[in-house]
Order: C-alpha cells, then sequence, then structure tokens
C-alpha cells in the first residue's frame, strides 16, 4: 500500500492518511461568525475521506481578519458560532480530526474579497485601519498601516494564545499557525514589510 493511505501521528493526533485539506478562506462569516454555509462546506470536507481537515485562515482578533467576511475565534460569539457549526458538521461525518489554521492578517487585513479585487477597503466600505512591524503600505496607493507597538504585539501574542484556548474547547485536534502569503507573521520576517 502507497504510505500516502498509511495513518500517521503528529503531535498526539492519528490520522487514517495523509491526505489532508488544506485551509481555504471562505469568505462567508457574518461578523467573524461561522454561518450554514461553513455547514455545508465542512460536512462536505469531512465526507470527503481526508486524513485531516484544516479550517480557513482564522482571525485571532477581529482587526486581524483578512476581510470583512473571514471567519473569526477571538470572542465568545465567534467561538459559540464555530463550535455549533462545526459540532453540528461532524455529527453528519465519520470521525476525523480537524485542525484550524489561526492567522493575523496584518497590513493585508481590511481587504475586499479577492473577487473584488482584494484591495484595502476604506472605513466608508466597512474597513478599518491596519497594523504591521513597521508603517510601509501593502500597495504604494494604499494608506500605511499603523506600526506596532510592542505592547500592541504582546496583545497579539496573547490573542493568539486565547484563540488557541478557544479552538481546544471546542475540540479541535491540532492547530497551524498562519505564517506566509504577506500576512503579520510573514511581515515580521520580510524586509519588504519590516525595516524595525
Amino acid at each position: 500500500m502507497s504510505v500516502l493511505f498509511s495513518p500517521i501521528t503528529v503531535g498526539g493526533v492519528t490520522v487514517k492518511n495523509r491526505a489532508w485539506v488544506s485551509p481555504m478562506c471562505q469568505y462567508s462569516a457574518v461578523q467573524g461568525q461561522a454561518t450554514d454555509w461553513h455547514l455545508a462546506h465542512w460536512t462536505s470536507l469531512l465526507n470527503s475521506g481526508a486524513g485531516l481537515v484544516t479550517l480557513e485562515a482564522t482571525g485571532v482578533t477581529a482587526q486581524g481578519r483578512i476581510t470583512p467576511d473571514c471567519l473569526g475565534l477571538y470572542d465568545d460569539a465567534t467561538e459559540v458560532a464555530l463550535g455549533n457549526y462545526l459540532d453540528r458538521a461532524r455529527k453528519l461525518a465519520p470521525a476525523v480530526p480537524v485542525c484550524i489554521q489561526l492567522s493575523h492578517a496584518g497590513r493585508k487585513a481590511s481587504s475586499s474579497a479577492p473577487w473584488f479585487g482584494g484591495g484595502l477597503l476604506t472605513a466608508a466600505d466597512g474597513g478599518w485601519p491596519t497594523v504591521a512591524p513597521s508603517a510601509l503600505p501593502q500597495r504604494p496607493e494604499e494608506p500605511a498601516p499603523e506600526e506596532l507597538t510592542l505592547s500592541q504585539m504582546a496583545d497579539i501574542a496573547q490573542a493568539f494564545a486565547l484563540a488557541a484556548h478557544r479552538a481546544r474547547r471546542l475540540g479541535i485536534d491540532a492547530i497551524e499557525l498562519h505564517g506566509a502569503h504577506g500576512y503579520l507573521l510573514h511581515q515580521f520576517l520580510s524586509p519588504l514589510s519590516n525595516h524595525r
């Protein structure tokens, strides 16, 4: 049998095969809260035969969401909604480990959905001020983000920890920190976004 279809244990989580579902942003949340769309999407993925399903990039703060329609796990309302829909999806599928990708978009937050161009939203369009390691805009035509203070960095680190605790309470089996695609953790690693 191919190794792809053999079980593996990673960090105490055993999966039945190595075909895992990567996180895919759905841009279908309301104020960070999961919706009926997520129920249908997650139920489908949990029934796909994959060994593990990873939920989409999930903002650890409201300000850290990529778009206004992105999933969050930063307060009681987002936790209850995510837990409700995930529990319902799990009841309609075989037992499959679930991972969640925790994220903060930094200067790429407050953006429109990709099919609307993905650009920074103004306050009039439902956007909000963004933050980053340095006050360098994502695109030349966009306003610069606020440069994070040490205190704000500590608050964001704490937000990641609190979101991880919320995920654990919901029975989520694994956590992935989003450190790519030019989002906040990646911004700290790049001279394009960090001049500190």
